[in-house]
């Protein structure tokens, strides 16, 4: 890790010897970490991962190259979690999973999924070894997105037992940044009044959590959200910080510069530039971690990492104690860019193109969610910018036309919805190639992403009301 001598303000890197570590170098060091991790997951999780290694026929001395990895199946899913929870509560007495490695007097954090179907998930779990890891990566983000020690940073994720609470916090404090740890349990009121009191420089959160401010603040503290003085917004959670319109929209608002970022708590993360235009985040944890092993969604086989490449990612862990992840499936689809960004800074990106599981197809076309939320946003202010894909039936096939609930603008009559619905239903044509109706909405009628996840929504399965 860097030294403090190296932190000086106007330095590039958090940890330049790590984050500009040559190509060469950097694949000797993973793969030697990678051997480690699996003699070690192998030895320490024998209900869970040496089982996974037996079933498929594998040792952990048979992986001696990053393509004997590649051909390893995915092992870990977020069901398959619950089903190891299960098992280690019985034969344990814990919950935290058969995966966990290390033992259990050892961890000092865990984060959970709200439980709402009864049944939280332990997916991070820490030791002071991986709290460690995890505060490096995202210091490494902070930086950078340009926050610097001596700034207030204001916290807007939940931190109840999410992986972007209290471990976000700590990493700003060792860091020497000033949090303002309100998370999404303090209310957007209370958000926006210490933002404003403590003057906040940046702010961590969602971009639904972004945008609802944007809309919240003059209500609130009678000003626009740009006097609150926020220069910097770090989203992670939710699409949105990646779309254009988002963007401008997010930007233009605060008068400040929008990061994109995502990660996890096995030492993952990854954060976009200051680029012109968007051009993906560039991973900067690869000594820790890599999500880029792609793999078909379809058939899990193994996708070549060349440059637009699109896939299923797949998280491993090189340096984990608790429950490390390995060839875990996160369910998102990920499209992998190698070429160098236009901001120089060398090394793989990518972007999030959705969920697997939200992605549709109509009439043999792969349609993102996220990019139908940047076609209607170009619409605003004559639309909020909320939506949501109606679905009678499971996807991902979906018999056109896609239906989709849209919110007005405040200041739009009934008399000129039949023209910007075939504005908006042009340009999805147009961009996306797919045929859409439109059920129309007032303002402020679709529920906001002000809750403790504060991720919104971008689907409602309507088939799951019916049952």
């Amino acid at each position: 890790m860097a030294t403090e001598t190296e932190r000086r303000p106007d330095r590039k890197f958090w940890n330049p010897e790590m984050e500009a570590m040559p190509l060469e170098e950097l694949r000797k060091l993973q793969l030697n970490k990678l051997k480690k991790q699996i003699k070690y997951i192998y030895e320490n999780s024998p209900d869970y991962y040496k089982k996974k290694f037996d079933e498929v026929g594998a040792k952990p001395e048979d992986i001696k190259t990053w393509e004997d990895f590649r051909k390893l199946p995915i092992m870990r899913t977020k069901d398959g979690d619950r089903e190891a929870q299960r098992e280690s509560m019985e034969k344990y007495g814990h919950p935290l999973g058969t995966y966990l490695c290390a033992p259990v007097e050892k961890v000092v954090y865990l984060s959970s999924t709200s439980g709402t179907t009864g049944e939280p998930t332990f997916s991070y779990i820490f030791t002071e070894h991986d709290k460690m890891i995890n505060d490096e990566v995202w210091q490494r983000v902070f930086w950078r997105a340009g926050i610097r020690p001596g700034d207030a940073v204001l916290q807007t994720f939940g931190l109840s037992m999410w992986v972007g609470g209290i471990p976000v916090v700590s990493a700003l404090q060792n860091m020497g940044a000033r949090a303002i740890p309100v998370g999404a349990e303090g209310g957007t009121e209370r958000q926006l009044r210490l933002a404003d009191l403590l003057k906040a420089k940046a702010m961590i959160g969602t971009p639904p959590v972004a945008e609802y401010l944007i809309e919240q603040c003059p209500k609130i503290l009678g000003k626009p959200v740009g006097e609150l003085g926020i220069k910097i917004i770090l989203c992670a959670g939710a699409p949105g910080a990646g779309l254009p319109e988002v963007r401008k929209k997010i930007e233009t608002a605060y008068g400040c510069r929008l990061y994109d970022s995502t990660g996890g708590g096995w030492g993952l993360h990854h954060v976009s530039c200051d680029a012109p235009q968007y051009s993906g985040m560039h991973v900067v944890c690869e000594d820790y971690a890599i999500w880029y092993d792609l793999v078909d969604p379809v058939t899990n086989k193994p996708v070549d990492i060349v440059h637009g490449a699109v896939g299923h990612g797949i998280v491993t862990s090189f340096d984990h104690e608790a429950a490390p992840a390995f060839k875990y499936a996160m369910g998102d689809l990920l499209e992998v860019l190698t070429e160098t960004c236009p901001c120089g800074v060398p090394g793989v990106r990518f972007r999030i193109l959705s969920r697997v599981d939200d992605m549709l197809i109509i009439k043999g076309i792969n349609i993102y969610p996220s990019a139908v939320k940047n076609v209607i946003g170009s619409f605003a202010p004559r639309v909020t910018g909320e939506f949501r894909i109606l679905l009678d039936q499971p996807g991902p096939r979906v018999e056109p036309p896609m239906k989709i609930k849209i919110e007005y603008g405040k200041g739009i009559g009934e008399k000129d919805l039949p023209a910007l619905g075939k504005e908006i239903g042009d340009k999805l044509s147009a961009t996306l190639r797919c045929r859409a109706e439109f059920q129309w909405v007032p303002p402020e009628t679709l529920e906001r992403a002000a809750g403790a996840q504060g991720k919104g929504k971008l689907i409602e399965k309507l088939y799951e009301k019916k049952k």
